[in-house]
């Protein structure tokens, strides 16, 4: 459906998609979706839009507030993240061409807060071809190219998210040397349970300083270096209780707990069981 209004120029389209109640309660879907030329009188100001809102920018550059309410500007080949639960404005002071989506459903709004909580509002890489690409796939199923159902609909805005997720290390530290890094630190912790292992020195064997250390490892794994060393312990503990008959208090110094309180402790509350009771079960 091509697009007119204030600034939206000629050659902008815009499609709308309507989910079903199932897709609406189980599924990633998209609302709408459009590629936009505009000049510099185009602006939003809403209240909200229930859903968030994924823009790249191809040409041009967006004005927006961020998270904190502070005005940022999103330039050519960066894409923005932004939370239309909340009221939210943009615009362009010069022109601007952009493709975007506003998605929602399933668990959008969990994955998109941690990314903008993470990373903030503008999604910066080397290379945003995939998130582009994404985008204007999504684009082109709503416009009718290819006709998708919901399931494979919310796998392409699933693909989106990931990509958005999927963070590319900033600080000029290249990839492959990031996951070789934190490779060696995952490496380090499983020869190490039974010794006391502090951020710092998984941080200078990525050969990273302490803060980015720490944020790159929960982007790669999902936890925070504190976390990754008690669940690594814990997990070494359930195969000893299992497989041998070390007594607790043995198999709490062998992964590095300083003592049988604290490993009974912490055994119980993330497994929601004691550890001789863990011990006793069938598997």
């Amino acid at each position: 459906m091509k697009q007119t209004g204030q600034g939206v120029l000629q050659g902008s389209e815009i499609f709308f998609s309507s989910p079903s109640v199932r897709a609406k309660n189980l599924f990633y879907h998209v609302l709408c979706a459009g590629h936009f030329f505009c000049d510099s009188v185009y602006s939003v100001d809403r209240e909200h839009y229930d859903s968030y809102l994924v823009l790249h920018v191809i040409k041009g550059s967006l004005s927006f507030l961020n998270k904190d309410g502070v005005e940022a500007c999103a330039r050519e080949g960066e894409t923005v993240i932004i939370d239309c639960y909340k009221p939210h404005s943009y615009c362009t002071h010069d022109k601007l061409e952009s493709v975007w989506v506003h998605i929602d459903g399933s668990d959008t709004k969990k994955l998109c807060d941690d990314i903008i909580n993470t990373r903030g509002n503008i999604i910066r890489k080397r290379n945003n071809n995939n998130i582009r690409e994404s985008l204007f796939k999504l684009f082109n199923v709503l416009g009718g190219e290819k006709r998708f159902f919901e399931p494979e609909m919310s796998l392409e805005v699933y693909r989106l998210i990931l990509e958005l997720w999927n963070e590319q290390d900033a600080q000029g530290v290249d990839k492959e040397t990031s996951r070789d890094g934190i490779q060696k630190v995952i490496d380090y912790v499983a020869l190490h349970l039974n010794e006391e292992i502090t951020v710092k020195t998984m941080a200078a064997i990525a050969h990273m300083s302490v803060t980015h250390f720490s944020r790159v490892f929960k982007q790669k794994s999902g936890f925070s270096p504190y976390e990754y060393v008690l669940n690594a312990r814990l997990n070494t503990a359930k195969e000893l209780l299992l497989k041998t008959d070390m007594s607790v208090t043995d198999v709490a110094y062998e992964t590095g707990f300083n003592s049988e309180a604290n490993f009974v402790y912490c055994f119980t509350k993330n497994e929601g069981i004691s550890p001789g009771r863990f011990r006793k079960s069938w598997f």
